[in-house]
C-alpha cells in the first residue's frame, strides 16, 4: 500500500516548508500565463489608441506673413525649414511658395545646401533652385512640388497634403503658381 509522502526534512515551518511541489508547479504556470497575457496586451493596447496627425497631409500655420518676409530679407533670401510638415518656405518671384522637400526623381528628402545656396539632393545629385525650386541640374524630371498656401489674417498657412500638391510638368517659373503675393 502507498502511503502519501510527508516531508519530514524541514522542520523549520517556513513558507517554503509548506508549499508542496504541486503548489509550486501551479503558482510558476499561473505567473507564466499571467506574464503572457501582460505581453500580449502590451503588444495588443496600443493598437486601440487614436494617433493624432501632427505633420504631413494637414494644415500647418507658418506664421505671420510679415515675419516670413523678415527673415528672408535679414537671411538672403535663405529658405525656411519646416520640418514638422516636411516643406520649405521660400522667395519666389513675387511672393512666397511652399515647397514639398521629397525629390522628384526618387522621392529622398531634399536639404537645403547653404554652402551651395542651393538644394541639393544627397541620393543623386538633382540640384534645385532656391528661389522656386526649379531642377538647376541632376536627374530630376521636374522641379520640387508646391503645398497650397493661403493667408487667413496675416497668418500663412501651409495645407501639407501630398496629393493635392501643385506638380509642374515645365521646369521654369510660372507666375500662376503663386498663391501669397508678397
Amino acid at each position: 500500500m502507498i502511503r502519501p509522502h510527508e516531508d519530514t526534512s524541514t522542520t523549520s515551518g517556513g513558507l517554503i516548508s509548506r508549499i508542496k511541489r504541486r503548489q509550486l508547479l501551479r503558482i510558476g504556470f499561473l505567473a507564466g500565463t499571467l506574464l503572457a497575457v501582460a505581453e500580449i496586451s502590451g503588444l495588443v493596447v496600443p493598437f486601440y489608441t487614436v494617433i493624432k496627425i501632427v505633420g504631413l497631409g494637414v494644415k500647418i500655420p507658418a506664421g505671420a506673413k510679415a515675419d516670413v518676409l523678415a527673415k528672408f530679407q535679414g537671411s538672403n533670401d535663405a529658405p525656411i525649414l519646416f520640418s514638422e510638415g516636411k516643406f520649405f518656405l521660400l522667395h519666389a518671384p513675387g511672393g512666397i511658395v511652399a515647397a514639398y522637400r521629397k525629390c522628384t526623381h526618387l522621392g529622398c528628402s531634399v536639404p537645403w545646401n547653404a554652402a551651395e545656396d542651393q538644394f541639393h539632393c544627397p541620393c543623386h545629385g538633382s540640384l534645385y533652385d532656391k528661389h522656386t525650386a526649379v531642377v538647376k541640374g541632376g536627374p530630376a524630371p521636374r522641379p520640387l512640388d508646391l503645398f497650397h498656401i493661403s493667408e487667413q489674417g496675416g497668418v500663412l498657412i501651409v495645407d501639407t497634403n501630398p496629393l493635392t500638391a501643385i506638380q509642374r510638368k515645365r521646369n521654369e517659373w510660372d507666375a500662376g503658381d503663386l498663391e501669397v503675393t508678397a
